[in-house]
């Protein structure tokens, strides 16, 4: 028996936020950015979603610690692509 696939099932789950700081984090944390888009006149980033983006999320919201200097530079090049 043929089973027909709806395609949004295959595809991967996609998290986003308009968070620069934590798009920043994100990234430093070497977390690829999937997609970026204007929404009215906010920008929004597109990761794929996973548990361990997940738990990256909670380690932000509970103050870890994450490299300065690729911080700093991660977010002075989003604000660069979002403007």
């Amino acid at each position: 028996m043929n089973k027909m696939m709806n395609i949004s099932e295959n595809a991967p789950r996609a998290y986003e936020t308009s968070d620069l700081i934590l798009a920043s984090f994100l990234r430093s944390r070497n977390f690829s950015i999937e997609g970026i888009r204007r929404q009215s006149s906010r920008t929004i980033f597109v990761f794929d979603d996973s548990p361990q983006l997940r738990h990256a999320i909670l380690d932000f919201a509970n103050d870890a610690p994450v490299a300065v200097r690729s911080f700093c530079s991660t977010m002075r090049d989003l604000k660069a692509i979002t403007r």
